[in-house]
């Protein structure tokens, strides 16, 4: 059996990841995490507790591993120790990035050739949101520039089963338990999305030491609005909520703010993201959206549609309803 380590991974694309190497009982599994998020899943998986921010992961990682999968990284720091700590017989080294590092607004759609974010030296240890994107290109330039094995994949906004970002969520919660549904703007702007399934079928494919160094758009649905996704959860939930539209230069007035307030918005369509290189280069078969809609609609069922923990609430959504004009 081939040997693979897999930092982080119980949360949320981690745990659909484990699920599934687990089922096709073909690798040797071993975790290393702080135990500190649902530290209760995989108990009869060999484990590894560690902090991967400390001196100490440099020790951690060694091992006679074939595969590496990084789920968990956004400090390059913390890269560095441990390609510096891996061993020689690596077959690959398979690390989860993110489109934000692209610069946006360069070009439409981006591909793997778009302009990346520069990270400076200062943004390396900061903690902020705000260098997010910059700390992961840094952790790819790690791995280019190493003499190792990889694969990088950068997935969109990821949805899906296990999710705790809420993100997509918020939509399908809104349809599902109120009468008036709120869109910004006419919920008409495009942005790409990530299928958990398709990525782990993804990730799963990557798990072959012959595809070499290179960066992949890891994308399911490369142009969506948050009106299809309210328009399918509302036909698929046998629901017929009202759609209230209120413009960008209100919601801007109130203060209201894209993305964070009011989760996947955004005023333009610049968060469209080419997925060709990766439909040549993976035999995956990706999930058609209604699909993909109805299996994490069932998902939610499961667990009883808890209230959002992402967006302003419903308090908020009804005074802006109530005062638009």
């Amino acid at each position: 059996m081939e040997k693979i380590l897999i930092l982080g991974g119980t949360n949320f694309i981690g745990r659909n990841l484990i699920e599934r190497l687990v089922s096709l009982d073909k690798y040797d599994l071993t975790l290393l995490n702080r135990g500190k998020t649902n530290a209760q899943f995989f108990a009869n998986l060999k484990q590894i507790k560690g902090d991967r921010n400390q001196a100490s992961i440099s020790e951690l990682v060694k091992g006679d591993w074939d595969y590496i999968i990084d789920l968990s990284c956004y400090f390059p720091k913390s890269l560095e120790r441990i390609v510096a700590a891996t061993n020689s017989r690596l077959k690959k080294y398979i690390f989860i990035s993110t489109i934000s590092v692209f610069q946006l607004g360069v070009e439409v759609p981006i591909n793997e050739s778009t302009l990346l974010k520069v990270c400076k030296p200062e943004d390396w240890e900061d903690k902020s949101n705000r260098t997010y994107g910059e700390r992961k290109v840094a952790c790819e330039e790690i791995l280019k520039a190493s003499a190792l094995n990889y694969t990088i994949l950068r997935p969109a906004v990821v949805y899906g089963k296990y999710d705790h970002t809420d993100r997509f969520y918020y939509w399908l919660h809104q349809v599902r338990k109120y009468k008036k549904v709120l869109l910004p703007n006419d919920g008409k702007q495009q942005f790409s999305l990530t299928y958990i399934d398709d990525l782990i079928r993804v990730i799963e494919g990557a798990i072959n030491e012959a595809k070499d160094r290179d960066a992949y758009n890891i994308i399911s649905h490369k142009a969506v609005t948050i009106k299809q996704i309210v328009a399918l959860a509302s036909q698929q939930l046998n629901k017929n909520p009202s759609l209230i539209n209120l413009s960008y230069e209100y919601l801007q007035d109130k203060k209201i703010r894209q993305w964070a307030d009011l989760p996947l918005w955004l005023k333009g369509n610049y968060l469209i993201i080419d997925n060709q290189k990766m439909l040549q280069s993976y035999n995956v078969e990706l999930v058609p959206f209604e699909q993909s809609i109805a299996e994490t609609l069932t998902y939610y069922e499961t667990i009883n549609w808890p209230k959002p923990t992402y967006g302003i609430n419903r308090r908020k959504q009804l005074a802006l309803i109530n005062n638009y004009k």
